[in-house]
């Protein structure tokens, strides 16, 4: 064979990046973003089986056939259902599960639903149910509401300043407690009737009125437990059972209207799509509650569709967040990266031409009232659909377009419209240098200790997280070199003291070993992209000792198929676990890896990442894109999502990185 007809690495690679941009486009929206399913568990779908229960709304025939099908395919071979694709079953999940069949009309000895209470049975009964579990029981009279750990709706009568005031939670959990709080208040429940009946009599196969709730309460199946309460909070939950036998009517009552008026303007605010389709639904059947024949009633409920996924080979699912900014920005990253393409240059400037649009353009009227951060000048982790702007969706998008005009991608993006993203990621960082998501940090790291939610952990407040740190500094990194004196003086110096402080954060946060530690992914492979390129970004050099210390933590740890790949295991406790021997890495996490050595390449990583790159090509189908494998992204510790398009971005990032590279 002659030099002219020999297969041509750089021939073989550019194949695969222009196969894996076609698959790209072919997914691409038609207003031009990219947006793939954020997979998780049945657990929204089942809840939404019972609000529409409780709200006396019909579920079309072919969505409930839909809903059985998602939970075919989701069960477990023992008959339950679990917290992510990937985990063992959970009571919470299978209880909802079984309940929600029944409702869809399946009689109890149906395969999933006689599988689902054996299962039920066999692990403890559903008196050990967690506290979520609980209330969505309690809404259909399936679980006596005085034994739910209580969630006043009085402390949204608190003073601002008080530092166990709701508005210093996380966002999510703020909102999810806000409806919780309104139903607990309320004491809602559903009209009794035959099914409920057959059902409660199904669960509770010694009689509900023998059923030991008390003996129970504090009690959660070792199946679902992440985070025990302490002692604490324990003790808080006592003195608010005292305090909830106690309060006057006239205060319930005022508490109760003024959870109602932030429930109405999280809907009103949102265009009725709420943050997110878990406290959605709690504000349906809190407004239902509140009055049935409210003008907006139908508006909140038809809000519910915009996180729908319905098709007839996975059935309905409710996804629990929706990710077009977040893919569309690296998306766009990765093919300023790569060589030229018409297909990839074509879906680039469809998606930065939405990309635009999607930047928050004013504050939200009313919103500091209902404790809402200054919105303008962000992007959100959703679409131009969702008001709910995050920090390092906006320094990433923002990242992106950039790139873009730089590469004739896109027209510039209007200098006023850049420096308000820079003042909205400023207003997100932490007193410790680090970034917040969605806001800063409100209140009190003692708050961590006095967690109501049994299954999960991190997740009473915003915490400085480091790859929204990373995220943050690069962007604003970038924006400052971009924009230079453009940029006022004032501003400029509060940027530059962001990203020293953001940077003395992140050399703090890496592990001895060399590694960061992730916790919106799995887990040191995913910290650790984030904060190199970050730290590079910075004008820290390939040889700064953090640097060297991530790189060779990332060398130590490539496996002998040439990929990477950690186990969500050790999200549980901040751990590095690989997952075992016989399983193939993940493409994903060999993408996150391969792009971090690429940017911080030396001579002694070359080998690395030719084994890596090799590795990703050969997973790549013929259709250019890449397989499921298991899920990489995270949130709160325990719930694990599979973003269905990481495994098809960041591959195809390290290729055009791995081409454009090349032809320096």
């Amino acid at each position: 064979m002659t030099p002219a007809t020999a297969t041509d690495p750089r021939s073989d690679l550019a194949h695969a990046y222009e196969a894996a941009m076609r698959h790209l486009a072919s997914v691409q929206s038609a207003k031009g973003a990219l947006g793939g399913e954020v997979i998780w568990n049945p657990m929204l779908v089942c809840q939404y089986v019972i609000a529409c229960h409780v709200l006396g709304r019909p579920i079309d025939p072919e969505r409930r056939r839909r809903i059985r099908l998602a939970l075919e395919r989701q069960v477990r071979d023992d008959g339950g259902w679990g917290m992510h694709p990937d985990s063992d079953s959970w009571l919470f999940h299978t209880t909802l599960c079984y309940v929600a069949l029944r409702l869809l009309g399946h009689p109890p000895d149906d395969p999933l639903a006689a599988g689902a209470l054996r299962w039920i049975r066999a692990h403890g009964g559903v008196t050990k149910n967690p506290t979520w579990g609980r209330i969505w029981l309690a809404l259909l009279g399936l679980y006596p509401w005085q034994c739910v750990q209580p969630i006043l709706p009085e402390m949204w009568l608190l003073p601002d300043a008080t530092p166990v005031h709701p508005r210093r939670l996380y966002c999510h959990m703020r909102l999810i407690y806000l409806g919780l709080s309104y139903l607990y208040g309320a004491r809602v429940q559903a009209p009794d009737s035959p099914v409920l009946r057959d059902i409660r009599d199904e669960l509770y196969d010694r009689g509900y009125d023998r059923a030991p709730f008390r003996a129970h309460r504090d009690d959660i199946a070792a199946t679902d437990l992440y985070e025990a309460p302490g002692a604490g909070l324990r003790a808080a939950f006592a003195a608010m059972r005292a305090l909830d036998r106690v309060a006057p009517g006239l205060v319930r009552k005022r508490a109760l209207a003024r959870a109602i008026e932030h429930v109405l303007f999280e809907l009103r605010s949102t265009g009725h799509v709420c943050l997110s389709p878990v406290n959605g639904l709690l504000f349906n059947l809190a407004l239902h509650h509140h009055d049935a024949r409210h003008p907006e009633r139908d508006q909140a409920f038809r809000g519910l569709e915009y996180w729908f996924w319905e098709d007839d080979e996975d059935g309905t699912r409710i996804c629990g967040a929706r990710s077009d900014i977040w893919d569309t920005s690296f998306l766009l990253q990765a093919v300023c990266e790569g060589p030229r393409s018409d297909v990839g240059e074509g879906l680039a400037r469809r998606a930065a031409a939405w990309l635009v649009t999607a930047q928050i353009r004013d504050d939200i009227p009313g919103g500091a009232e209902h404790y809402r951060e200054p919105a303008d000048g962000g992007w959100g982790f959703a679409d131009e659909r969702h008001p709910w702007p995050v920090s390092d969706c906006t320094a990433e998008a923002l990242e992106a377009l950039i790139h873009c005009a730089d590469h004739r991608l896109a027209e510039p993006l209007a200098r006023e419209r850049q420096l308000a993203a820079l003042r909205f990621v400023l207003r997100r960082q932490n007193e410790d240098g680090g970034f917040g998501s969605y806001e800063p940090r409100r209140g009190s790291l003692v708050l961590k200790h006095f967690n109501p939610a049994e299954i999960y952990g991190n997740c009473m407040l915003e915490y400085s997280y480091s790859e929204c740190t990373a995220s943050c500094v690069r962007g604003l990194a970038l924006a400052r070199r971009h924009l230079g004196d453009a940029v006022p003086p004032g501003l400029a110096a509060d940027v530059d003291g962001a990203i020293e402080r953001g940077v003395a954060f992140l050399l703090r946060a890496q592990h001895p070993d060399g590694g960061w530690l992730g916790f919106w992914g799995i887990n040191f492979t995913y910290g650790t992209f984030f904060a190199v390129h970050a730290l590079l970004a910075a004008g820290l050099p390939r040889q700064h000792p953090a640097i060297r210390r991530a790189v060779a933590w990332l060398v130590r740890h490539q496996r002998r198929d040439g990929g990477w790949g950690e186990s969500f295991e050790g999200l549980l406790d901040g751990r590095d676990v690989q997952l075992p021997a016989h399983e193939p890495s993940l493409v994903a996490q060999t993408a996150w890896a391969v792009l971090t050595l690429m940017a911080a390449e030396t001579a002694e990583e070359g080998p690395a990442i030719e084994r890596a790159i090799a590795y990703i090509r050969a997973r790549q189908q013929p259709d250019g894109s890449w397989p499921r494998e298991r899920a990489s992204g995270v949130f709160f510790n325990t719930a694990v999502l599979d973003y269905d398009l990481y495994r098809q971005i960041f591959p195809a990032w390290a290729l055009a990185r791995r081409l454009g590279r090349a032809a320096e």
